[in-house]
């Protein structure tokens, strides 16, 4: 039977006893037996090794009798119960007939391992959805703290200077402790909007030549107070030879500022952070390197996926959302070039290395090559228009928000009348008729879209058309579009900055004017 069924390719081996054949079973396509084998004492090994096979397997068995009513038949049955498939074949047997049970038999196996292959896979994806879900409740609940962490400062502070008789000194420890922590829950905001244009593809450059080694400086500068609170040495070696590229440059600053300020926060006092920038071949390469904690050697594969920390408990010593290593990686991708981690293990310090193109920006003459300090604005005292005798309707359902508005804009001159929901701001639009709006877009009742559809259709007959200014918590792409579409001529997104809210209203004016109705303060030059 051997020499035939290898004859017909399928592989066979021949066992002398079933203590031996039990060894092979798992791999088995098939069991051929002999009713004789069955009363062999090892019968029991068998029955026990059928029994335990794991649920997707029922091993065929192929059973040869002797013809008549077999003296096994209790013992047939158990074998049946154990392996699920069983083929009684009377002898003798014809060649066709061995050699299609055979095949059935095999065809059956086949179909078990493709049922194994199936379950293996799914409980791989649900291991991965389970790995899944427990770090996006990991990230819920670190969002929750870092978000709830500079609020706590803030409401704190703002309390200590309502409640208490502050002095001077307290009150601006107290302002540039609220200004601090606003600034860092903006950035918190601002990286988990850049996720979200991540993942919908949305994450866009705006390319042109620029100087990378003024991009550089302007990220050193950035963390460079960090850097000299914890006495780290800082050091920067820069090639010229890789200095212009073709590139976004804030968004490369971006990339290099979350390097560098990783770098900082985990070196410990008195390290080193490096910046080096060099030209290899037709690449320019960043290395950013420290002498810091190192990254675990497990970690290392995973340091550039979103909402991974290599310690993410709740006793960790460093603050943050792990989502800046994969807002540079996408950004690094989106420039044509790579980013790569390397570490010799905890306590070892760790290099990013940065590669991108330079292409044929060499070619080109850099511009703009100033890059815009992070997380830097300049205060509102410096320099700015004088919206003197401007008339502006501002509106927002957040009394707040309508205060600090109404505080920016009367400093610099400004007539200025709120309204907390669409249906006051139209009341009051025929007796005020303002020089701007400024509106915000989410409020309860009817929000910014519904009031500046009503607005320019009362303005159609009157043959006016006020200038609007969309204030909103709202930034993807679509809704700037939804905005501008609806009526309003510019977009600011919040948290608004006193100077970028101020510059937006003499802009919008100067452009719809034609010329420039708001001028600088003549008394400050």
């Amino acid at each position: 039977m051997a020499a035939l069924l290898d004859t017909e390719g399928f592989r066979t081996e021949v066992f002398g006893g079933l203590a031996e054949a039990c060894q092979k079973l798992s791999n088995a396509g098939a069991l051929l037996l002999t009713e004789e084998a069955l009363e062999l004492p090892q019968i029991s090994d068998l029955l026990a090794a059928l029994k335990t096979q794991p649920p997707w397997s029922g091993l065929p068995l192929i059973i040869l009798t002797t013809g008549g009513e077999s003296r096994l038949v209790k013992l047939l049955e158990l074998i049946a119960e154990a392996a699920g498939s069983v083929t009684l074949l009377e002898r003798p047997i014809g060649a066709a007939t061995l050699l299609h049970s055979v095949q059935v038999a095999i065809r059956s196996r086949r179909r078990q391992y493709q049922v194994r292959d199936l379950l293996a896979r799914e409980q791989a994806l649900r291991g991965e959805a389970e790995t899944a879900n427990q770090i996006k409740d990991e990230f819920l609940a670190t969002v929750s703290h870092e978000l709830r962490t500079p609020l706590n400062a803030i409401l704190g502070w703002a309390t200590l200077m309502t409640r208490a008789k502050a002095d001077d000194a307290t009150v601006t420890r107290a302002i540039e402790a609220i200004e601090r922590n606003a600034k860092a829950q903006a950035q918190l905001i601002e990286d988990l909007l850049d996720v979200s244009r991540m993942i919908s593809g949305k994450l866009r450059l705006n390319v042109k030549p620029i100087e990378l080694i003024s991009v550089i400086k302007a990220a050193v500068d950035a963390v460079h107070p960090a850097a000299e609170a914890k006495n780290l040495q800082l050091e920067m070696v820069f090639d010229a030879a890789a200095d212009r590229i073709l590139g976004d440059a804030s968004r490369l600053q971006q990339v290099i500022w979350n390097l560098l300020s990783n770098a900082v926060k985990f070196t410990p006092s008195g390290g080193r952070v490096q910046i080096k920038l060099k030209r290899t071949d037709s690449h320019a390469r960043i290395i950013v390197s420290d002498t810091g904690a190192g990254i675990p050697s497990e970690f290392l594969s995973h340091v550039f996926e979103p909402f991974r920390q290599a310690d993410g408990t709740t006793t960790r010593g460093n603050a943050g959302l792990g989502l800046g290593l994969a807002i540079a990686h996408r950004l690094v991708e989106l420039h044509g070039g790579e980013i790569s981690a390397a570490s010799a293990g905890e306590g070892q310090g760790a290099s990013f290395t940065v590669t991108i193109p330079i292409a044929t920006a060499q070619s080109a003459p850099a511009r703009d090559s100033k890059a815009v300090k992070v997380s830097d604005s300049e205060s509102i005292d410096a320099e700015m228009p004088n919206l003197f005798g401007l008339k502006i309707l501002a509106i927002d359902d957040e009394a707040d928000t309508r205060d600090m508005i109404r505080g920016v804009l009367e400093q610099l001159g400004a007539n200025v009348m709120t309204a907390g929901s669409a249906r006051e701001a139209l009341e009051a639009l025929p007796g005020w008729k303002p020089d701007v709006l400024v509106c915000d877009i989410g409020m309860p009742g009817e929000d910014g879209y519904a009031l500046i559809r009503k607005v320019r259709e009362l303005e159609t007959e009157q043959d006016r058309n006020t200038p609007a200014i969309a204030l909103t918590g709202y930034v993807r792409v679509e809704d700037r579009m939804r905005a501008l579409a609806a009526g309003y001529q510019m977009f600011v997104p919040k948290p608004v900055e006193a100077n970028e809210l101020v510059a937006t209203i003499s802009n919008l004016v100067a452009r719809v004017d034609g010329k420039s109705s708001i001028k600088k303060d003549a008394a400050a030059s």
